[in-house]
């Protein structure tokens, strides 16, 4: 993170991998922003002031017409030209940006953005699709380069050299290497596609789709990122995946690395990248799948069993974590045939039977309990 030291305020608002932080902080990014400010103490006020501003914009997402446009611009002009009253001054420093000084550079800086990002909303095919020749350079010496479109209304089957195999699906397009070098595996994505990797620990497969790279060192998953798309989306099958923004200052010694780094997925899980807000969410996927072979599966049939067994039983069998205090639910009993269900089915029924809640947050389960009261 070396280039930082040079950066304004203003270089700071439109840092991609800044505004990720801002927007969406995650444990990695949370911890090498807060060494950086500690290990450069003279750029905490210039990432104060931007952190603010990153905060205080906002972009309007539906179609904007020109009046419209010029409205907006000349709303926002006449507050700069406007006198500001002085502001009353507060003990507690966080509350700097309610002097005058700032909000008149608020509002330039947000005149400018405004431009900026609906640049980016209009023209998201031109702007923000992937470029491969910019941001990755590959060697012409190297493999040559396949590149298959479909264009038909059906799936792609498509298998590469080292048997791993891709579902291209309609109006997507990949590119890859014929035959892929000695360190890793990469490929490029427009579009949408499902794949199953061969393993291979000494080799991670890379796909570079929009504004997100996807590592794996053999697993299955499924992205979808299309150029127009405002999302850019990462589902997890099986095995573990790797995600982190082209924007990461970090992006190549985690990409030359053998192990996992980034925003790590389990199965069942999945990332949704906002395109122009530069945010990343870690959720579940839409319909969780059971992971445990199919010889493994338990049978979700309880009878006075402790909710916190079911609990467990059942985070097992889908491979994701939930969360919950086991002394309080261990006097839950429960009585309940729940094999038909799906996840999100179960979980309210039990938690309707125990009197609890449950939240989806960081790609977990999070049970919210009091206790339960038992008739005697």
């Amino acid at each position: 993170m070396e280039r930082y030291k040079n950066y304004g305020v203003e270089d700071f608002v439109w840092d991609d991998y800044f505004r990720q932080w801002i927007h969406a902080p995650n444990r990695e990014n949370d911890s090498q922003w807060k060494k950086w400010i500690t290990e450069n103490p003279d750029k905490a006020s210039v990432v104060a002031t931007a952190t603010q501003i990153v905060k205080g914009l906002a972009v309007k997402e539906e179609a904007i017409s020109d009046d419209e446009i010029r409205a907006i611009v000349d709303k926002t002009v006449s507050r700069v030209s406007e006198p500001m009253e002085e502001f009353v001054e507060w003990d507690d420093e966080k509350h700097f940006y309610q002097k005058w000084w700032f909000q008149a550079a608020a509002a330039a800086v947000f005149l400018f953005g405004f431009g900026f990002a609906l640049k980016l909303y209009k023209a998201p095919s031109r702007d923000l699709a992937l470029k491969p020749g910019k941001e990755i350079n590959i060697p012409a010496e190297k493999s040559r380069m396949v590149e298959k479109r479909n264009q038909s209304d059906k799936a792609m089957e498509i298998t590469l050299a080292d048997n791993s195999r891709i579902t291209l699906m309609k109006a997507s397009t990949i590119r890859y290497s014929e035959v892929f070098n000695d360190d890793k595996r990469e490929v490029f994505l427009e579009g949408e596609a499902f794949f199953d990797i061969s393993k291979d620990p000494d080799r991670p497969f890379i796909v570079y789709a929009n504004e997100l790279v996807t590592k794996v060192l053999g697993t299955s998953f499924r992205i979808s990122a299309y150029p127009s798309a405002k999302q850019v989306t990462v589902e997890v099958k099986t095995g573990r995946v790797s995600v982190f923004a082209k924007s990461d200052p970090e992006m190549k010694r985690k990409m030359a690395h053998r192990e996992l780094e980034g925003v790590i997925l389990n199965p069942n899980q999945k990332i949704i990248f906002e395109r122009l807000a530069v945010r990343m969410v870690k959720t579940l996927v839409e319909k969780p799948e059971i992971v445990l072979p199919k010889s493994k599966t338990p049978h979700f049939e309880f009878e006075d069993t402790p909710a916190s067994e079911a609990f467990a039983s059942i985070g097992k069998a889908y491979g994701i974590d939930i969360l919950y205090d086991e002394e309080l639910l261990s006097g839950c009993p429960l009585t309940a045939a729940l094999d038909n269900q799906t996840l999100h089915e179960k979980l309210t029924i039990i938690c309707k039977a125990v009197e609890a809640e449950y939240e989806i947050l960081d790609g977990q389960i999070i049970i919210h309990s009091r206790g339960c009261r038992n008739e005697e």
